[in-house]
């Protein structure tokens, strides 16, 4: 009872060294950002700063959760998201874009393939593509790639989808086809 959480963490570590491999799973990867968060932190300092994250994050657990999402990672004023299917990513981006703390806007990207599941990590192209189309969404925007567009079509007539546009991401390879997510 008097063991601390790192302690736990360490006891509970694989005994060789090295981590899990994970398991590869079809999954939707979404990433989100508060727009403008540094100019905020350096204008408000980082108490107040501190103080908005804290309250985004009780604010999106339970949006993430209800949807069947797992919250991967907070990085920063960001965070790392799965959800088993690409429909549920998509209703969940579309809601935390409408909880976003003021005076900040969310933005979102959402991809959906295969990725190496580990015990705490989501790794894998599919991450990565991610990652590079939430950097693209400007505040206020959840971009999905083509990808989930025709996942989920027809199963989401609460949503609207822009006309595609194909963007080329820094170390992506290829031009990914990506699209805006709006309610209908």
């Amino acid at each position: 009872a008097n063991l601390g959480l790192s302690t736990i963490q360490v006891l509970s570590a694989p005994s060789d060294g090295e981590d899990q491999q994970g398991t590869t799973s079809r999954l939707a990867v979404v990433f989100t950002d508060l727009e403008g968060f540094t100019r905020f932190t350096s204008e408000r300092g980082d108490e107040e700063a501190s103080k908005l994250l804290g309250v985004h994050h009780r604010a999106t657990g339970p949006v993430v959760r209800s949807r069947g999402g797992r919250i991967v990672k907070r990085l920063g004023d960001g965070l790392l998201i799965t959800f088993p299917e690409p429909e549920a990513a998509v209703l969940s981006c579309l809601e935390l874009v409408g909880i976003q703390p003021a005076p900040l806007r969310l933005r979102a990207g959402v991809h959906v393939g295969d990725v190496v599941v580990t015990r705490d990590d989501v790794i894998g192209h599919t991450v990565n593509v991610a990652a590079r189309v939430a950097e693209s969404a400007k505040g206020g925007e959840v971009l999905v790639t083509t990808d989930v567009r025709e996942a989920v079509k027809g199963s989401l007539p609460q949503v609207k989808f822009s006309r595609a546009r194909t963007k080329s991401f820094k170390g992506v390879g290829t031009s990914i086809g990506v699209c805006r997510a709006e309610p209908a």
